[in-house]
């Protein structure tokens, strides 16, 4: 054999053996293929949306795994894949254990297209809107945008409006460039006076009114003209508002004027307006004005001026203090004071100062007079008064009824003399029932009911039957108290003095709510609004009439010790306050209902033979108190007697109270 063919041999082997070892490298391969599909499971990938699908590339990023045909095969835990399409953000996701085998989607995110427009001549800032959205003014407008069609405005106010349509695409970037024509518009001027000097924008302006026709812009204004004070205007020109009137008004220049004046203190006024002394003032030259300056004691002066345009004048006052004279004279003699000092005692001529004075009058038990006057320099006046007493004033303006603030009705009563008591041969008369002159001259108010429990709970509370029921088991230091705590509220003088919870006596000369006198309580059921004095409130038989008031009638038989026979009054016990008519005096429950606390202390000492008592309040202190009247419980001749007298040191279910104040405190 040649050599050739030696060697085309040994060429031929060498290929079939390496045929042989591709085979079976190959073979190996497939089988370890085969043996991954069936080791690993398939986890379907599914990437969204749709539109990204068809262009996305998955790939393994970490881990030993395939991605094939759509499914990942992976011989490693936790293998992470990424997707990238054109026009969508990258993904990377981590293919948990819990997943595999399962399907798992993957959705893309679309990138956003990036437009870029510039100004070819930069105008400053303008005003972008996308699809009719604003956007902050800039000189170039970038935003990232989504994929689709839009329409681009730009707006500045010197410039015509510009709009492009842009159709963009995902990731696209997009550089765009315009130009903005300048707005024209139209300003028209008018001034007044017609002959100012214009300037519109440095340049005079020949002939007004005018009417210009130019870009839009800013644009600078002045007028002036000798006289008046310069007036500077920009007008601003836009394509919005491309046409602008003005119509001017030149304010002539102002005056000043500055006031001095002496005496200081006074009042300036600048056209009846007060303005300050001392002060540069404005005013509008030509036109006239009144400054006027007065003072007390001094008078007024005044001056009319007018000024020229950017003229100052200055205007002195100088005043001298004026003198008046009154002459001062009272019936009786007084003292007066002036402005609140002791001038002297009338009849009084005195001088003073052409102002306003306080004149006062006063004399010890006489009304004071009061009277303000302003002084006049060109005359005496006069005051010439009668001083009326205190009881003389108060009398003529005291009110013949009136509601105090609890809503008793209070009756004024000018009282007389009386005989108190009964003597010893009338029936039913007691030892203790002096017969004693008493001569009652002091005004009063009197209560024309009892005092309710309505009206006493305001200040204790003493409810048992009802608000419209008299009260009662109350001592006579409760009804006292009542008596001080109510002229308190009315801002009366206390009546009673009380030290604690100690009794001191009272004050005679107070005008404040109290307990009426015995004699006055007397005078009241026997005198007041009667002919003459009589033994009972209805005359001197002793027979009761219908309805007269609340005693122990035939109802009270088996309920109290004695009672009228015949009598019947239909109440069996206490009745509402004012149940019953008004007596001669005008009082309701006088006679009968509650018994009524008085004032005195009580007291078994004769009277001195012959002595008439004046307005008599009894001792300042004693042992027990008084009571006068006839109750509901009252059922004998002895007690239904006005001149019966009963004592008592503690409040019963019989015994209440009505109030009385004097009117006027002296005693004389």
């Amino acid at each position: 054999m040649s050599d050739f063919k030696v060697q085309i041999e040994k060429a031929a082997q060498r290929q079939r053996l390496l045929l042989l070892g591709f085979g079976g490298f190959g073979l190996v391969l497939i089988l370890l293929f085969a043996v991954f599909i069936l080791l690993v499971k398939a986890t379907p990938i599914k990437v969204l949306p749709s539109s990204a699908a068809q262009e996305a590339a998955v790939t393994v990023s970490e881990g030993a795994a395939l991605h094939f045909q759509g499914s990942l095969f992976s011989l490693s835990r936790y293998p992470v894949i990424q997707a990238t399409a054109k026009g969508y953000a990258s993904v990377e996701r981590t293919i948990e254990p819990s997943e595999e085998g399962m399907p798992v989607e993957i959705t893309m995110r679309e990138l956003p297209a990036e437009l870029v427009v510039k100004v070819t001549k930069p105008v400053g800032l303008v005003n972008w809107f996308v699809n009719g959205k604003a956007y902050p003014p800039a000189e170039i407008f970038t935003a990232e945008l989504e994929a689709g069609q839009y329409v681009l405005r730009a707006e500045h106010s010197y410039y015509q409006p510009f709009e492009r349509e842009f159709n963009l695409t995902r990731g696209e970037s997009l550089t765009d460039e315009i130009t903005l024509e300048k707005a024209v518009g139209r300003i028209h001027l008018d001034v007044t006076p017609s002959d100012a000097d214009v300037t519109f924008n440095g340049r005079m302006v020949s002939e007004i009114p005018a009417e210009i026709n130019t870009e839009a812009g800013q644009y600078e204004v002045e007028i002036s003209k000798e006289g008046y004070a310069t007036l500077r205007d920009v007008i601003l020109l836009t394509f919005q508002q491309n046409e602008v009137k003005r119509h001017y008004r030149l304010q002539i220049k102002p005056a000043y004027v500055t006031v001095s004046a002496s005496p200081k203190g006074g009042r300036l006024t600048l056209n009846g307006k007060s303005v300050a002394v001392g002060k540069k003032l404005q005013l509008s030259a030509g036109k006239k004005y009144y400054l006027k300056y007065e003072k007390d004691g001094y008078g007024s002066k005044e001056e009319e001026i007018s000024l020229k345009p950017e003229e100052h004048r200055n205007v002195a006052f100088d005043m001298a203090l004026k003198i008046g004279e009154v002459h001062i004279n009272s019936t009786p003699m007084a003292a007066v004071s002036i402005d609140g000092k002791l001038a002297g005692n009338t009849p009084l001529k005195v001088r003073l100062p052409a102002m306003v004075h306080d004149f006062t009058i006063e004399k010890q038990g006489y009304q004071s007079f009061k009277k303000t006057i302003r002084l006049d320099p060109d005359k005496v006046q006069k005051i010439d008064i009668t001083l009326k007493t205190e009881r003389a004033a108060k009398l003529a303006s005291a009110k013949p009824v009136y509601k105090n603030s609890l809503g008793m009705e209070m009756r004024l009563f000018a009282p007389t003399d009386i005989v108190l008591g009964a003597p010893r041969h009338e029936k039913g008369q007691r030892a203790n029932e002096f017969l004693r002159s008493v001569n009652l001259t002091r005004h009063f108010y009197v209560a024309t009911t009892e005092t309710s429990e309505g009206q006493y709970s305001q200040f204790q509370n003493k409810r048992k039957q009802g608000d419209s029921f008299p009260v009662t088991n109350i001592s006579w230091e409760e009804a006292a108290r009542f008596c001080n705590w109510l002229s308190k509220a009315e801002g009366l003088p206390l009546f009673y003095k009380f030290d604690g919870a100690i009794y001191r006596g009272f004050d005679a000369q107070s005008t404040g709510y109290r307990l009426l006198s015995e004699a006055e309580w007397e005078w009241l059921a026997r005198k007041a609004g009667r002919n003459k004095q009589t033994i009972f409130p209805w005359g001197d038989d002793a027979v009761i009439p219908k309805g007269a008031g609340n005693i122990a009638d035939e109802t009270a038989n088996g309920k109290t010790q004695f009672y009228v026979p015949g009598y019947v009054d239909g109440y069996a016990a206490v009745a509402p306050v004012g149940s019953f008519d008004k007596d001669k005096a005008g009082l309701h429950d006088l006679f009968g209902n509650a018994s009524e606390w008085v004032h005195d202390f009580y007291t078994l000492v004769p009277p001195v033979s012959g002595k008439v008592l004046t307005d008599p309040l009894g001792d300042q202190v004693g042992d027990k108190h008084m009571f006068k009247g006839a109750s509901w419980a009252s059922g004998t001749l002895t007690e239904i007697r006005p001149a019966y007298r009963a004592s008592s040191g503690q409040g019963t279910d019989r015994i209440g109270f009505r109030v009385a104040r004097y009117i006027y405190g002296d005693t004389k």
